[in-house]
């Protein structure tokens, strides 16, 4: 079986003109490296199962749709780490791309652009690149456009028209973007939920600031009687300052008496501290002299000790370096002590090696002539051991030929029996076309009535479903009917909407005005407390000859004023906005007037065309029942007619099998003769090479008994060898040896000048024993005597500063005694008493004016932030008003993007119906039937007045429906002129297959068009035909005779050879039971 991959190119006028040039694959699952040449015409490739056809449009798919259906390491070539794809192509702007892909090991995707000298490699970039070559919507997904339209993959073709309406529109509603519609009222849904929620905080938030704003009036009253509570008390304040400013200056003079007089305390307490620390500190100062005397005494009697211990201790630090350059000296004496030992060992070592060596040689001497004996024995071996094998071959051959022999008669009395058994078969064979023909012919009736059997049941099925709808659009069209005479009957409130909205709008924009004025008005009147100009900050002298008691009354009239407009405005925005709530439903529905009446008429021709369309079912449904009586007999004659076209075919084969059968007989009968004599000559031979393996035993023996002197010889050799090596081994170590005699002989002398070291270091250790305590004596009184001469001078210096303190002490106790007598601290306590009461009773005062000017900016902040809130409240209830037109408004388009959705599949299916039915026109070369594609995805063939759904088509009839449709669809969707079709003659007889090739060479508008079929139907009237063939597991190009080019061949033939020699191999193993078998035969 063979199978065909054809590119068909057509012209196609207003599409993106897209050309695919070469494919190049490497390790891509069959594929290791090869290049595919696409020309402009109708290329076709084939090969067989396997060969990897449909590997190249899945390479198209994965490169250019990013589009597999498995998983990318089933793509890459087992054995290898990645693969790559490349396709070269001309773009619909006729300028060349090459697009590049890897998978496994280093992934990338790159498009590059030959003309700009661009390369794109982020997948983004290489996507939005891609959908500009092809003309496609960047929201519509290449793999999906390749997986359900492009490149429909094996055996799916017409799948998914049989499948039920669910699963269609589950497929073509993602393909046709039908599901936007739904998504986009989906989305909206979130917007109004936003809507419904903001209604409700706007709602909440009107109810609150009713709520903080009812205490206004209230709070206005109490800022007035605050204000004049304040007045009194800044009144009273003023008189109480003024008696405790006299009352401070009196206590200001009694209190510098007082400080004048502690200050003297202070300082006669200061002066008593000075002479009781000067009396202390001479004291100290007489003992430290007595101390540092005594000092002096110690250091001048233990001098001499103090030098002796330091001369002691210099000696021994010099002897102690001489002895560590001793020690250093008698380590060296032992490592070269140790050197000479090692020395004279391998000089004994290599004067013994030079003794074997001795030995060697002469035992190389004595083996000489065993070796040229063991030489001349193993040629013997060698060639008495080639006669054995060949003696071993002959018998094996011999064997393998005798099994030839036997089961070639045996094949050959088989074969007679079977053309014995053949012959009388002929007769029956002959009638194979008679019976061939009246089988199909029933086979025919019966496949019509089979056919008119699923005619009758869709029928029936759309009998009913018309039926049941017809109920249904009597009821949508009654309401459509009642909706537009509702719209009419209020056509005139609808018109008055624009007038209230202006109206609306005018009293928005005064209440603005005058909310700004009132919040100007209320700031004026809390800066004018107290007859204060907000202006000037003093008072307002204009004021009274307007004939108004005060500035702040003067701006309460203003308020009051324009709050009262404000109301008024207010009512009548209020009295509007209900108006227009009840208008504005029927403004809205006279918006969509046209299309309830469109909506109405479209009703009112369904529910006719479905009357028309029961009328006709009823008819066919009764014209078929009375066809399948006609038809109940056929199924009995077809089984016997089967019968006995089995009989005929099963002889027909064995009549064929007759003439190879002879043949074989013959040629049997020459391999056995052949073989027969070549049996006889191995016989011969065999017999001359017999007593080989006698000879080979008695050879091998003697080879035994030598013990192979050969490799004695060669280890004594090695040995001899190393003479000259070790020789100068050892003059190297003698040389050495000497050297080291001389450095311990140098080494020994100067251990000589340090004899007497320990003794001398062990003498200056007891003088410096001796001299210690003297030393330590000295150290610890040195530092104390030398300042004997300062502290005397200190001492003396310390008894004037005694004398002076004194004499100080004495001056400060009489100027006390007499400020303490000019001093009343009775006149003080009393006056400072007062003062307190009148600053209690003035803190007092403050506290409650403080109070009561908290209370004031409390009514103040509360009252601006109550006029604050009532204009927040008008704000809010203008917004709350907004919201609701908006939320309205939103409930309007989501309502008419769901009602959309339908309109614009049917147009679409409309558009695509027409193209479908052109194609489908240009395929069958009939244009009397009509190809439709309906709402539910269903197609329709409509031929004579009968409708036909897709699962009633013939099989021919359902593939170029599909054709048809998948054809129309793919324009529609896309400005591509390339399409791809696996396997679109499957389960088809040999005369449907050609008449479906014949159709899809019809088709027009399409510069590519890729086929893949299990035959070779697509291969005739081709412009360029590639075949492919499958060898060791590597795809490979074929010339147009499906040979392979040279090198390939022989790699093939190598691969043959090498399989067989493997089966030789094998067969050489039963060497022993074949020479038992020639044996018995001579």
């Amino acid at each position: 079986m063979r199978v065909s991959l054809c590119f068909v190119f057509a012209g196609k006028a207003g599409c993106c003109t897209m050309l695919i040039t070469r494919i190049e694959l490497e390790n891509i699952k069959s594929y290791r490296r090869v290049s595919v040449e696409l020309r402009q015409g109708t290329t076709a490739i084939s090969g067989s199962n396997g060969a990897g056809k449909t590997t190249l449009v899945e390479a198209i798919g994965f490169a250019l749709f990013d589009y597999l259906p498995y998983n990318r390491d089933q793509f890459v070539r087992e054995g290898e780490k990645s693969g790559k794809v490349i396709i070269h192509l001309i773009g619909g702007d006729d300028r060349p791309y090459t697009v590049e892909r890897r998978c496994g090991s280093g992934a990338r995707w790159i498009v590059y652009d030959k003309e700009a000298d661009m390369r794109l490699e982020q997948k983004a970039d290489v996507l939005d690149k891609l959908h500009e070559i092809f003309g496609i919507d960047r929201e519509r997904p290449l793999d999906s456009l390749f997986r359900d339209a492009l490149g429909v993959p094996q055996g799916t073709f017409t799948a998914i028209f049989l499948d039920s309406a669910s699963k269609r529109k589950q497929t073509f509603d993602a393909l046709l973007q039908i599901e936007d519609y739904k998504t986009a009222a989906d989305n909206l849904l979130e917007t109004k939920r936003y809507y419904d929620e903001q209604l409700r905080t706007q709602q909440s938030t009107i109810e609150r600031l009713e709520f903080e704003t009812r205490d206004l009036e209230s709070w206005r009253t109490q800022l007035n009687e605050a204000r004049q509570l304040d007045t009194e008390q800044k009144q009273h304040n003023i008189r109480l300052s003024e008696d405790l400013v006299n009352k401070e200056e009196h206590k200001q003079q009694l209190d510098e008496q007082a400080a004048r007089l502690n200050d003297l305390a202070s300082q006669q307490r200061e002066a008593q501290a000075h002479h009781d620390y000067a009396q202390t500190t001479l004291r100290e100062r007489i003992q430290a002299t007595e101390r540092a005397q005594a000092a002096h005494d110690i250091v001048q009697g233990s001098a001499a000790d103090y030098s002796r211990f330091q001369q002691a201790n210099e000696t021994l630090r010099r002897l102690r370096q001489d002895a560590s350059q001793r020690d250093t000296l008698r380590q060296q004496q032992a490592i070269h002590n140790n050197t000479q030992t090692q020395i004279m060992a391998r000089i004994q070592n290599f004067q013994d090696r030079l003794s074997e060596i001795t030995i060697a040689q002469q035992k190389v001497v004595a083996l000489a002539p065993l070796v040229d004996q063991q030489s001349e024995l193993e040629q013997q071996h060698d060639e008495i051991r080639q006669q054995v094998q060949r003696h071993e071959e002959v018998i094996a051959q011999g064997q393998k030929l005798s099994t030839q022999f036997k089961s070639l008669r045996q094949q050959q009395e088989e074969c007679q029996l079977q053309i014995s058994a053949i012959e009388p078969l002929i007769p029956l064979a002959q009638q194979l076309d008679e019976r061939n023909e009246r089988f199909n012919q029933l086979r025919i009736q019966i496949s019509q009535r089979d056919e008119k059997n699923s005619q009758l049941q869709t029928k029936q099925k759309q009998l009913q479903a018309y039926q049941s709808e017809q109920v249904q659009l009597g009821d949508t069209l009654r309401k459509a009917e009642k909706n537009i005479q509702l719209i009419e009957a209020n056509r005139n409130e609808a018109a008055e909407l624009p007038t209230l909205q202006t109206e609306r709008e005018r009293l928005i924009a005064r209440g603005s005005f005058l909310d700004g004025n009132i919040e100007g008005y209320a700031r004026s009147r809390a800066q004018s407390a107290g007859g204060q100009c907000p202006l000037l900050n003093e008072s307002c002298l204009n004021i009274q000859q307007r004939g108004t008691g005060s500035l702040e009354a003067y701006f309460e009239n203003l308020l009051v004023a324009e709050k009262e407009e404000r109301a008024k405005v207010l009512n009548e925005q209020n009295t509007i906005d209900q108006s227009i709530r009840k208008i504005k439903p029927y403004a809205e529905a006279l918006l969509k007037y046209d299309m309830y009446v469109v909506k109405r008429d479209n009703l009112a021709r369904d529910q006719q065309r479905n009357t028309s369309e029961c009328e006709r079912l009823t008819q066919e449904i009764a014209t078929l029942t009375q066809e399948l009586e006609q038809l109940t007999q056929v199924e009995q004659l077809r089984r016997e007619s089967e019968q006995a076209l089995q009989e005929s075919k099963q002889a027909d084969l064995k009549v064929r099998e007759l003439n190879a059968l002879k043949t074989r007989n013959e040629h049997l009968q020459q391999q056995s003769e052949q073989l027969e004599s070549t049996l006889q000559e191995l016989r011969t031979e065999a017999t001359r090479l017999k007593g080989s393996s006698e000879q080979l035993q008695q050879i091998t023996a003697e080879l035994s008994r030598l013990n192979d002197p050969r490799s004695q010889s060669r280890e004594h050799r090695s040995i001899i060898a190393r003479e000259a090596q070790f020789q100068q081994q050892l003059l190297s170590e003698e040389s050495r040896l000497a050297e080291i005699k001389q450095q311990l002989q140098s080494v020994d002398a100067e251990l000589l000048r340090y004899s007497t070291l320990d003794n001398e270091i062990a003498q200056q250790e007891q003088l410096s024993q001796q001299s210690e305590a003297g030393h330590r004596q000295y150290q610890m009184h040195i530092n104390e005597a030398q300042t004997l001469e300062q502290r005397r001078a200190a001492s003396q210096q310390q008894q004037q500063v005694t004398d002076e303190a004194a004499e100080h002490l004495q001056t400060i106790n009489l100027a006390h005694q007499q400020a303490q007598h000019n001093f009343d601290a009775q006149e003080l306590f009393d006056l400072r008493a007062e003062i307190d009461n009148l600053k209690s009773e003035q803190s007092r005062l403050i506290q409650q004016m403080i109070h009561h000017q908290e209370r004031i900016n409390q009514l103040e902040l509360a009252i601006q932030e109550a006029e604050t809130l009532r204009g927040e409240l008008v704000t809010a209830q203008q917004e709350f008003q907004t919201l609701e037109d908006l939320q309205k408004m939103l409930n309007h388009f989501r309502n008419l993007i769901k009602e959309a959705a339908p309109f614009v599949l049917r147009a679409m299916l409309a558009d695509i119906s027409a193209e479908a039915n052109r194609i489908f026109g240009e395929i069958m070369g009939d244009r009397s039937a009509q190809l439709s594609w309906h709402h539910d995805y269903e197609i329709i063939l409509r031929r004579q007045g009968v409708d036909r759904s897709f699962a009633q088509l013939s099989g021919g009839e359902q593939m170029s429906a599909a054709l048809a449709v998948r054809l129309a669809l793919l324009k529609k969707l896309s400005t591509l002129n390339l399409a791809f079709f696996d396997e679109p003659t499957q389960n088809m007889d040999e005369l449907r297959r050609m008449n479906l090739a014949e159709q899809i060479r019809r088709v027009r508008g399409f510069d590519q068009l890729i086929v893949i079929s299990h035959d070779d139907t697509f291969e005739q009237g081709l412009d360029s035909l590639i075949r492919l063939n499958k060898i060791s597991g590597e795809t490979q190009i074929a010339d147009e005779d499906g040979v392979l080019p040279s090198a390939e061949l022989g790699q093939a033939w190598q691969s043959a050879g090498v399989s067989a020699g493997s089966q030789s191999s094998q067969s050489s193993n039963s060497a022993q039971t074949a020479a038992s078998l020639l044996q018995t035969t001579n």
